[in-house]
């Protein structure tokens, strides 16, 4: 993909003088106004109605001399009559989810907010683009690993660090700067670039990450904040976890209670939880056997619980879950993993980011006190967050460099989040450290309800928002739709 070559580095003096990086951004401000981006066509493959434009950032903003990136952004304009009354940045998550093909796919979501609001994206630093770490070194990362002892820990740490190598060696200097807080710089250049004084943002998913640390660096420059299906990093990790194993226990009852009346559900007559409960402990007395294309592969209940936990997250897929439970009772797991894969590797690209975001552990004993608390928590998915967070145990406390934290007590104008069911929790735990906010529930299982899903209540009320800042009232929910 060609993009246009009309890059603007916000930062070059003050920074230099020994500002720092929030006082230069303060100072790019007016020093550099809308004019400054020169929008053009984007590449193939990009929806017409979008113009694309870059913009140079530092590499490392407390060093901002020692080299730039380019960011990709994509802007789509307000269709109104007259001046735009604003301009709202969005990020898909990921995370480094690539916006400018995600605001392209989604464009016909955000007819409403463009009749007064230009939308625009950037295709984050490193992640999904392959415009700052190469695809070849950087899509590709530790494996699932599920340590029974410290010596199965420490091996699953050194296999995790080899697995990222590749990619840190690419891009070593970059790597070392994609926390979230590093991004959320970049969040404050481009709103200095579009001369917007304020920023008003639309945060998907992991996106809910980087407006969390913008809101930590920059409260008083934002103007409204829209968190959508969003993780919780504002509290801290054994938080995070426990209110995801919560919303997921949430959703896996509503499976359960599902069952009995459902004709596609395998499992009727038989007590679903139970009969989950059987082929868990099965599976760990002797892995189960997978599909022919597994070969030898073999599931034990850790693998199990993994793979299914995107089966129990969408309805469409409740059918399919059911059968499996039901054919694994009988010692075949091919119905958790048809095409005999496995589990997905985690990207190293992505990993870059959430492990410097704090998604880690510190040692063995934390990592095995967390499995403890996740036991308590969730009978049915124990181990399935820690398992994934272990990849960043390579990661020392050092290499965190955007901890877990709350957000400013003062400063903030109130949030507007919005969560489906099993997320409700989470993105509660993010707006409600700021007074006034409010949170949309969604009586239903869809992550990403207003760009992935385009529910047309949630848009309504998120539109309003973002446009006149006007919340819905305590306790709005948005009535889910047929799967």
């Amino acid at each position: 993909m060609t993009w246009p070559r009309s890059a603007l580095l916000v930062t070059p003096l003050l920074l230099a003088l020994g500002a720092s990086p929030a006082e230069a951004i303060s100072g790019a401000a007016s020093a550099a106004p809308a004019s400054g981006l020169v929008w053009s066509a984007c590449g193939p493959g990009t929806a017409a109605e979008l113009k694309c434009a870059e913009l140079a950032v530092p590499v490392d903003w407390d060093a901002p001399s020692g080299g730039t990136i380019t960011l990709t952004l994509a802007r789509a304009a307000a269709t109104g009559e007259g001046e735009a009354a604003g301009t709202v940045l969005f990020n898909p998550g990921g995370p480094g989810g690539a916006g400018v093909p995600a605001l392209s796919r989604s464009l016909p979501y955000f007819a409403g907010l463009r009749a007064r609001m230009n939308i625009v994206t950037w295709n984050p630093r490193g992640g999904q683009s392959g415009e700052h770490l190469p695809l070849a070194s950087c899509a590709t990362g530790p494996a699932f690993a599920t340590p029974e002892d410290r010596h199965e820990y420490e091996q699953a740490v050194k296999a995790s660090a080899r697995a990222v190598a590749a990619c840190r060696n690419a891009a070593p200097k970059l790597f070392a700067h994609m926390d979230s807080a590093s991004q959320a710089r970049d969040m404050d250049a481009i709103r200095a670039a579009l001369g917007e004084e304020k920023l008003s943002y639309l945060g998907n998913s992991y996106g809910g990450v980087l407006g969390a640390s913008y809101a930590r660096l920059f409260p008083q420059r934002v103007r409204a904040m829209a968190l959508d299906s969003v993780p919780d990093q504002v509290s801290s990790l054994a938080t995070s976890e426990r209110l995801q194993y919560e919303g997921l226990e949430k959703v896996f009852r509503r499976f359960v209670r599902w069952c009995p009346d459902s004709a596609e559900c395998a499992l009727r007559g038989t007590d679903a939880e139970e009969a989950w409960q059987d082929v868990l402990k099965r599976a760990e007395r002797a892995p189960l056997r997978g599909a022919e294309a597994a070969g030898d592969r073999r599931y034990d209940g850790d693998d199990l619980k993994a793979l299914a936990q995107s089966m129990v997250l969408r309805e469409a897929n409740w059918p399919a879950f059911a059968k499996a439970i039901a054919t694994a009772s009988g010692g075949d797991a091919s119905g958790f993993d048809p095409q005999g894969r496995g589990l997905p590797p985690q990207p190293s690209a992505l990993l870059a980011v959430k492990c410097a975001d704090g998604f880690r552990y510190d040692g063995y004993r934390a990592y095995r006190a967390a499995v403890r608390r996740s036991v308590k928590t969730s009978p049915n998915f124990s181990g399935v967050r820690e398992n994934v967070h272990l990849a960043c145990s390579p990661w020392t406390a050092a290499d965190v460099s955007n901890p877990f934290a709350r957000l400013p007590a003062r400063g903030l104008p109130p949030l507007l989040g919005v969560a489906p069911v099993y997320e409700y929790g989470s993105v509660r735990s993010v707006t409600g450290q700021v007074h006034g906010s409010v949170t949309i529930g969604y009586d239903g299982i869809g992550h990403g309800l207003y760009v992935n899903h385009g529910d047309p209540c949630v848009i309504r009320h998120v539109d309003r928002y973002l446009i006149d800042g006007k919340l819905p009232a305590p306790g709005t929910t948005c009535p889910a739709r047929p799967a």
